[in-house]
């Protein structure tokens, strides 16, 4: 695969696709390599929309002996994520296009990590119940917020990264974690239930329930603090950056005093092949 457009340049060697953006036209889409899967793994975090449902239940037991929650108040706290993901993807969508990837990714798990936190500071013994579902709804909407700004932070850089042949299929995997976090924050509450258990059968301590939703929750912290770091110090891709030169209106005018330079020192210019993997032309 040629990797410079300009053989005798020695700024073209940064203009070499990183490895994860290089062609491997041999194997299937659908099987990924080493740097793949590592990328997968910071951006394809999801965990923490999906877990409110059990949630409710364990908050009915703790808060109103086992009764409904209020409606209203019960419709808050589960739609708040999802007013707060609208809002997030938005603004970090945008904040993404007009700093730059590495400038915002991974400020929206930092907000995440906090946001949890914070719903984890319910104090269920120490206000009404109703006050309680009004906290946690609150603070949900700022989880919201951070869940949000990741669907596009995480597709925008995996996409940007992916080789054009398998960028579908790499977009596929990355929002199939959905459903994957909802499957683990199901099979945590009923093991984390199932310890629970006999505290709450045999000696009637109900309230325990309490300790159960919360851990359930914090759960979800273990991949966040696992991906954070990656993801502050992930680099920005080849394709933004020739993206952003492109943008320039002197781009133009720059590639072709190079090409006439070469040209008339005798060398033959190759396409970058960044340039080429944003238009879908080269490797």
């Amino acid at each position: 695969m040629a990797s410079h457009y300009a053989a005798s340049d020695p700024q073209t060697r940064k203009a070499k696709l990183e490895e994860v953006e290089q062609d491997d036209s041999h194997r299937p889409a659908f099987i990924l390599s080493r740097p793949e899967v590592k990328l997968l793994g910071i951006a394809g975090v999801a965990y923490d929309l999906f877990v409110i449902n059990p949630v409710a239940t364990m908050l009915q037991y703790r808060l109103y002996d086992g009764h409904s929650l209020p409606t209203n108040l019960e419709g808050f706290m589960k739609a708040g994520a999802n007013i707060g993901s609208v809002i997030g993807q938005f603004t970090f969508g945008y904040l993404a296009d007009a700093w730059g990837r590495k400038a915002v990714y991974g400020k929206e798990l930092e907000l995440i990590i906090i946001a949890t936190i914070l719903c984890l500071t319910t104090p269920t013994g120490s206000i009404s119940p109703d006050g309680s579902l009004i906290y946690l709804g609150v603070f949900r909407i700022l989880l919201g917020i951070g869940v949000g700004g990741d669907y596009p932070m995480s597709a925008s850089v995996t996409s940007d990264r992916a080789n054009l042949r398998k960028r579908g299929t790499m977009l596929a995997y990355i929002f199939s974690n959905q459903g994957w976090g909802s499957f683990m924050g199901s099979i945590i509450f009923m093991i984390v239930l199932q310890c629970y258990r006999h505290v709450m059968e045999t000696k009637g301590e109900v309230s325990k329930v309490d300790g159960v939703w919360r851990i359930v929750v914090g759960a979800s912290l273990i991949p966040a603090f696992g991906t954070l770091y990656q993801r502050l110090c992930l680099p920005e891709s080849t394709r933004y950056q020739e993206a952003q030169r492109m943008a320039d209106e002197n781009y133009f005018e720059e590639e072709m005093k190079k090409k006439e330079k070469a040209e008339a020192a005798g060398v033959t210019i190759r396409e970058n092949p960044a340039s080429a993997a944003l238009f879908g032309s080269g490797s």
